[in-house]
């Protein structure tokens, strides 16, 4: 009889044994399951999160590209009614500007009512490098051309039309064209500082380079030699000549304070420190 309960209880105790790990197993088995549901869930809500990230990146990067293709063909157009206005008044008017606007400077070095907010545009590369190659310097010597005002007005606003369609290559060849028939216009400044940024959005900085010094040794007395001294800063920083883009930001600090462009200049030395270059 004893011996009989004893059998009896280590089979009710085995029960109660194998009933609990069934249970634990079952418990561990459900609650493994949960996690593996609510980490899906997690994971289906980061990828709507992304997909929704990724769209408002999207729109904001269109948007920016719109307000500087505005903001570029605007500053275009000032330039180009301010040229026109110098070649029909009376009285000199000059005018300062660069990839995205013009103005004009008093003796003090502030800009008049009339004078830009924002010089220049810093206009992004291309992707690609530009198939243009370099013209030959222009023969800047004084020599007698026997067409009108009004043909080498025209031939100015071609060039510069090709440059606000973005035709680039065609604007090279044209202000390249100008420059060589019109040395001494009053538009050669201008044709000049164009020459380089045209060079320069197509990443031909050795050529742009050229163009930009060209203006500041051919025509010393121009008010884009500001703007010219700038784009030298930042043409010597896309070729990582590193000292020599220094020297010209810093020089542009120095002779233009309290500018748009002194500030512009400020801005690439400072990351150009933070990069490493000095």
């Amino acid at each position: 009889m004893m011996m009989s309960f004893r059998r009896f209880h280590s089979g009710l105790m085995a029960s109660f044994v194998l009933a609990i790990v069934v249970s634990t197993s079952a418990v561990a088995q459900q609650t493994n399951n949960q996690a593996v549901v609510d980490l899906v869930i997690q994971v289906q809500q980061l990828q709507d999160e992304v997909r929704m990230l990724r769209g408002m990146l999207e729109e904001q990067t269109m948007e920016l590209e719109n307000l500087s293709n505005r903001q570029r063909d605007q500053y275009l157009d000032l330039d180009q009614r301010i040229t026109a206005m110098r070649s029909t008044s009376p009285g000199p008017i000059v005018t300062t500007g660069g990839a995205t606007g013009s103005g004009s400077y008093n003796p003090s070095g502030q800009t008049s009512s009339a004078a830009r907010e924002d010089v220049p545009e810093v206009r992004q590369p291309l992707d690609t490098p530009s198939t243009t190659t370099a013209i030959a310097v222009p023969d800047t010597q004084a020599r007698e051309v026997a067409a009108s005002p009004q043909d080498e007005k025209a031939a100015y606003d071609q060039a510069f039309q090709s440059l606000k369609d973005l035709k680039y290559a065609d604007a090279a060849q044209q202000f390249q064209s100008f420059l060589g028939q019109y040395p001494n216009s009053e538009y050669a400044d201008n044709a000049q500082y164009w020459l380089g940024e045209s060079y320069y959005v197509t990443r031909n900085y050795e050529i742009a380079l050229e163009a930009f010094q060209n203006l500041l040794s051919n025509y010393p007395d121009s008010p884009k030699v500001a703007d010219g001294l700038l784009k030298i800063g930042y043409t010597h920083y896309e070729l990582k000549q590193w000292d020599q883009a220094r020297a010209a930001l810093t020089q542009v600090q120095e002779q233009y304070p309290d500018t748009t462009l002194a500030r512009l200049a400020g801005s690439r030395l400072r990351s150009m420190k933070l990069e490493g270059h000095f």
